[in-house]
């Protein structure tokens, strides 16, 4: 079963539709409740995580489901840092970039890396657009001198997607990110 394409936003947009959509997938492989469970989490945590590291959401999301194996995937576009590149690529079950895979995959990945090096925060060109329309993320806060941050990732969805599920793969190719997420219930 191949669930259907939900675009997903900051704005809360598609959701509530995703997570329908692992429910159905439950049901489909009849999974206990707890299991079921389990899926809603890895699902919440999976958007969870591209929103904490990007700053920003606009994804494509999907569940497939076999035989009690379900895999979770997301592609989104963003263009990182190198730090934010690290934190996904640290999500992995392995640890590594799965489109280093091959000798042209490392060599692109090695320059992307060194161009990441170079390039602006994110973070802050979606800050300074975000104040100067006067909006501000639900989670960026006024410290005592009035300026406006931005709270760190602390790391909080990786650490749920690592201890339940199977396997994390983190896929970046240039500006594209791709998030595969699998567990078999059995």
């Amino acid at each position: 079963m191949r669930t259907d394409i939900i675009q997903v936003d900051n704005q809360g947009n598609g959701f509530t539709e995703i997570m329908d959509q692992a429910v159905r997938a439950a049901e489909y492989c009849r999974l206990e409740p707890k299991d079921a469970l389990h899926l809603q989490i890895m699902t919440e945590e999976m958007l969870s995580l591209v929103k904490s590291v990007t700053g920003s959401m606009k994804s494509a999301i999907w569940i497939e489901a076999d035989q009690g194996k379900i895999e979770l995937h997301l592609t989104t576009r963003s263009r990182l840092s190198r730090e934010k590149r690290d934190q996904l690529i640290k999500t992995a079950s392995s640890g590594k970039n799965e489109a280093a895979g091959t000798f042209l995959g490392m060599l692109r990945n090695f320059l992307e890396q060194a161009m990441a090096s170079n390039a602006p925060d994110v973070s802050d060109d979606v800050l300074n657009k975000l104040l100067s329309h006067q909006v501000l993320p639900e989670d960026a806060f006024q410290n005592p001198e009035g300026s406006v941050e931005l709270p760190k990732w602390d790391g909080y969805e990786k650490s749920i997607l690592q201890h339940v599920a199977d396997n994390v793969r983190i896929t970046v190719r240039g500006d594209l990110l791709d998030i595969m997420v699998t567990k078999s219930f059995a």
